[in-house]
């Protein structure tokens, strides 16, 4: 039997978490949904309330402390990360991307292809499962038994290692989070991989949290803590 899913959706836009749901809903109906509210309007929000959690975002907005407060309140099922101007279009797709995961346990983590990102490796290629070196998180599937893997090493080597959770060290802009946690799970023998059977929609609706698609906002400020953090350069 397969691990329940939680999907994590970090959020301040009532319309964009109405759209974001109701896809969830309609394609991936079994899974838990976890809204991380960053300051929604809910007497905005047209959609049913009882069908994801609620929880709280810590002030000010930092994607990776929000994210983690959803990814501590989804206990030990897998997760997906989901941004809330991402629109899951595949029937099962975060499913898809489980299986994947199952008849590959050295997969650490998996991402959705998608049609507008700053990352081509995410772009549909019509392969299925491939291995990248690292992905944009605007949908992955995160296996428990990886922020298992990650919780070990943190033990040891706490200073790379953030046990699981993304590194909240990234609070100075847009961005790295990703890249970091993507070379954690490689730090540890896992890999990284996309999945041409799971499309999510992100040219739609504008993010919560970083505005315009096509613009990432200040990414430097970010890329400088992953450069000192991984003794090396990132670009």
């Amino acid at each position: 039997m397969s691990n329940p899913i939680s999907v994590i959706i970090p959020s301040k836009t009532a319309s964009n978490l109405v759209a974001s749901v109701a896809a969830v809903r309609k394609h991936q109906p079994d899974a838990r949904i976890i809204v991380v509210d960053d300051g929604v309007n809910w007497m905005e929000f047209s959609g049913d309330m009882l069908s994801f959690n609620s929880l709280f975002g810590a002030k000010p907005f930092v994607f990776s402390r929000n994210v983690n407060i959803g990814i501590r309140a989804a206990g030990d099922s897998d997760v997906v990360l989901l941004n809330d101007d991402a629109i899951l279009e595949t029937p099962n797709g975060f499913g898809i991307l489980q299986q994947a995961c199952i008849d590959d346990p050295t997969i650490g983590a998996i991402a959705a292809v998608t049609d507008l990102t700053g990352q081509p490796l995410q772009r549909p290629q019509n392969v299925g499962v491939r291995i990248v070196d690292h992905f944009a998180f605007v949908c992955v599937f995160i296996p428990y038994e990886t922020r298992r893997f990650l919780y070990t090493a943190g033990r040891s080597c706490s200073g790379i290692f953030t046990g699981g959770f993304l590194d909240e060290r990234f609070d100075q802009g847009y961005g790295s989070e990703d890249r970091d946690y993507c070379e954690q799970i490689k730090a540890v023998g896992l890999k990284c991989a996309v999945h041409d059977g799971c499309f999510v929609n992100h040219s739609s609706l504008r993010s919560s949290f970083r505005g315009d698609p096509t613009a990432a906002g200040d990414i430097w400020a970010n890329n400088k803590v992953l450069c000192e953090k991984w003794g090396r350069k990132f670009v």
